[in-house]
């Protein structure tokens, strides 16, 4: 059990670091954006890049930060959840409900993505695929990569997140505790 908490545990954190850094995204998705207002408004564009290809950035900046935040925001517990109809239900009934989500959605759906993702990447890359547009971004190998590394750090994060509700079910006390679980007595666990 010790095992199974730090693993989730190191996960967690390399999904927090990997989050951290590509939150700066933001910035540069941000600063892209008035860019392409401003130049679009004022006519003025430099040569080479002008609003396709900057529009294009945009949506591969957005999608890299969704895609390298996503594990983060489901270890964390703040994902779209069905709150709603589980909060009356107790700390074990709604881990076992996880488990269960898990179990029979979010591993085989995120096992299929990752490996379709994949092929995605490789398609994309023995194509050269760039974008429709003439003047479009190309290598588009490079978004498809990130949907790839994202979908695998999402299936970290549901790796964690499981070892975390095992280890609240059936782990003692203090790793229970440590794993997510309120405090119980024995009796009550």
């Amino acid at each position: 059990m010790e095992v199974m908490l730090a693993v989730a545990e190191f996960i967690d954190r390399v999904l927090q670091r990997i989050a951290s850094v590509f939150g700066w995204l933001f910035l540069a998705l941000v600063a892209v954006i008035c860019w392409d207002v401003i130049t679009r408004k004022m006519g003025f564009q430099l040569p080479g890049f002008g609003s396709t290809p900057l529009q294009e950035l945009e949506w591969h900046l957005h999608g890299m930060l969704f895609l390298f935040w996503l594990g983060y925001a489901y270890v964390r517990n703040v994902h779209v959840r069905i709150d709603v109809f589980i909060s009356h239900l107790s700390w074990r009934r709604q881990a076992w409900l996880e488990i269960f989500g898990i179990g029979v959605f979010a591993i085989p759906y995120a096992a299929l993505a990752t490996y379709y993702s994949w092929s995605f990447v490789v398609v994309s890359y023995l194509q050269n695929e760039s974008s429709d547009a003439p003047n479009g971004l190309g290598n588009r190998w490079i978004i498809k990569g990130c949907l790839f590394l994202g979908m695998v750090l999402l299936d970290a994060a549901i790796l964690s997140v499981l070892l975390r509700k095992i280890v609240g079910l059936f782990g003692p006390p203090h790793l229970a505790i440590a794993a997510g679980a309120p405090a119980m007595t024995p009796s009550s666990r």
